[in-house]
C-alpha cells in the first residue's frame, strides 16, 4: 500500500500551439512529479488515433506510481489502440478487444 495521495488536486494541460506541437500533462504538485509529452500527435488526428495517443502517453507516464489503478486484465496492463470503429483498451497478449477507452469508469 502507497501513500495516499489526492488526485483532485492535479490539473491536466492540454495544449496546441502555434507550431501545432499537441500536448498533454500537468504541472507538479504535491510531491507528484509533472509530466509533459507532445510528440507524435497530429492536430488532424482522428477522433480514435487522438483517443488511443493521449491513452497511451498517459499510460506510459502514470504506470510507474503505485496509487494509479490502470486498466488491467489480471496482472497484465491493457494497452490503447485505434481502429476503424474507434479507441479500444486491449489485452497485448490476445489482441482482444477489452473495452472503449473512456467506457471503464463513470462519467461525472
Amino acid at each position: 500500500m502507497g501513500r495516499e495521495v489526492t488526485l483532485d488536486r492535479l490539473v491536466w494541460e492540454f495544449e496546441i500551439n502555434s507550431d501545432y506541437y499537441v500536448g498533454i500533462g500537468w504541472g507538479s504538485v504535491d510531491g507528484i512529479g509533472g509530466f509533459n509529452r507532445g510528440e507524435g500527435m497530429s492536430m488532424d488526428a482522428s477522433y480514435a488515433d487522438a483517443a488511443a495517443w493521449v491513452a497511451e502517453t498517459v499510460q506510459t507516464d502514470l504506470a510507474g506510481y503505485e496509487f494509479v489503478q490502470w486498466p488491467s486484465k489480471g496482472r497484465h496492463l491493457l494497452s490503447a489502440q485505434a481502429s476503424e470503429t474507434g479507441a479500444q483498451w486491449v489485452d497485448p497478449h490476445d489482441r482482444t478487444i477489452v473495452a472503449d477507452i473512456g467506457s471503464l469508469c463513470g462519467q461525472g
